[in-house]
């Protein structure tokens, strides 16, 4: 007599099969293969094991970076390499000079911008007043009501104009360090971020950086790696430029 639903094994059999096959196994094969080991065996010889294992010593000297440095001139190719294979742009020659030129390709309109003791280089501001863009504020006011109406003001905003506290010849980053006199919000929010780059903060990579003297990790509100202008493919696989930040990136290499 059949006692089961058909096409499905008696319950009650089945039941017993799947109590079996959830039993713990009370035995293991050896790695040999020849023959098996208690479970309670096989476990107090891995416990004997654990306690028995030593942890090596931390060595003495810090080894420092894995990779070697490159001299000087090295670095800055690199770096204008790694940039502009990420599409980003490298400028060499007179700041305020290429300023204008930057201005004049894209047109001039509000900017947000480091405070000028912040910049590496003195009289960019007004450069870019005298080319006919216009400061924005980047102090946001506690009413709330004035805060949204300034925040509005921010989808204008054009360029956006800082330094850079380092930067990476491995990857074409830059290091920017945000803090009093330094908004954050001049390299998120423009559609154009041009930064001022020292030639002698380009350093090999990130290590290599942080083990140098003059790095500062303490004192800003927070370090932001920027790597080319901001990109995502998150939809249908196709990469855009300037969704989640800057359209385009200029060092302006001083």
């Amino acid at each position: 007599m059949v006692t089961g639903s058909p096409g499905f094994p008696d319950q009650e059999a089945h039941g017993r099969a799947h109590a079996t096959s959830r039993r713990q196994p009370e035995s293991h094969s050896t790695p040999g293969g020849g023959g098996t080991v208690k479970r309670e065996a096989f476990l107090a010889g891995v416990r004997a094991a654990l306690a028995g294992g030593q942890i090596p010593d931390a060595p003495a000297t810090d080894p420092g970076p894995l990779l070697p440095d490159l001299p000087a001139v090295d670095k800055i190719v690199r770096f204008t390499e790694s940039l502009k294979a990420i599409d980003g742009h490298v400028h060499v020659g007179d700041p305020l000079r290429i300023l204008d030129e930057i201005v004049e390709r894209y047109g001039p309109g509000p900017f947000l911008s480091w405070d000028s003791d912040r910049l590496p280089v003195s009289g960019v501001i007004e450069r870019l007043e005298r080319a006919g863009c216009s400061p924005v504020d980047a102090i946001v006011s506690a009413s709330a009501d004035v805060r949204r109406a300034h925040q509005m003001a921010y989808m204008d905003v054009h360029l956006g104009l800082t330094g850079a506290e380092a930067a990476f010849a491995e990857s074409g980053s830059i290091v920017v360090r945000s803090g009093p006199g330094r908004p954050r919000m001049a390299s998120a929010i423009p559609l154009i971020h041009i930064a001022l780059l020292q030639t002698d903060r380009i350093f090999r990579s990130p290590m290599h950086w942080i083990m140098d003297s003059r790095a500062d990790l303490a004192s800003g509100a927070n370090v932001i790696y920027i790597t080319g202008p901001s990109r995502t493919a998150d939809i249908e696989q196709q990469l855009t430029l300037g969704v989640h930040g800057p359209k385009e990136l200029h060092v302006i290499l001083i």
